[in-house]
């Protein structure tokens, strides 16, 4: 199988672990007694789901589902509906940066707000990521022959933006690694 192919498979794996990290922050947060870095972790693990899933995981799974439809397969409402999750993800991302920050910046924001917004982010996040893992992929590997990857790599080549190149990915992957570093997040007890 491609590279290509096995990077997606990683990154989703990776980012359901940032969401489970991201659900315990969440509940650190609501806490009374709580580190005074969890805000900060929860900034930056939305940071992470703001630029890398935007710049680079979703732009290549567009170009990888968008080759599904030449397949002889009907498949066609799954990806329209994958490609559309992609822009509504990218928004409610946006809408808890906007969130967190204004926490952040001391602005008053309702707790039931923040936390049911969150929720749903969450959510939104793990359908989309099932959809993708158990309808999607295994489509792909399927039905995607070498030709297919060599042609979508030419693709990614002239797509590569100036401002998300391999430098800027490795940052969100050690980004990613600090967030969910056994003894950094995860360890933290989850509230009762």
């Amino acid at each position: 199988m491609n590279g290509i192919y096995w990077q997606l498979c990683d990154d989703h794996k990776h980012m359901q672990k940032l969401l489970d990290v991201f659900e315990n922050l969440l509940q650190q947060l609501g806490k009374r007694e709580r580190d005074p870095a969890t805000l900060t972790l929860i900034l930056d693990a939305l940071d992470y789901f703001s630029v890398y899933p935007d710049q680079w995981h979703h732009p290549v799974e567009d170009l990888v589902f968008e080759r599904l439809l030449g397949k002889p397969i009907d498949i066609r409402d799954v990806v329209d509906t994958v490609l559309r999750e992609h822009q509504a993800i990218a928004a409610a991302t946006r809408r808890m940066n906007t969130l967190f920050y204004a926490v952040a910046n001391d602005a008053a924001v309702e707790r039931e707000k923040l936390f049911g917004a969150a929720r749903e982010y969450i959510e939104l996040q793990r359908q989309h990521l099932k959809k993708e893992n158990e309808i999607l992929l295994p489509l792909v590997a399927q039905y995607l022959s070498a030709a297919d990857w060599e042609e979508i790599g030419l693709q990614l080549d002239e797509k590569e933006s100036v401002h998300f190149h391999q430098g800027v990915k490795r940052i969100y992957e050690a980004l990613l690694e600090n967030l969910t570093e056994p003894t950094k997040v995860i360890a933290m007890p989850m509230a009762s």
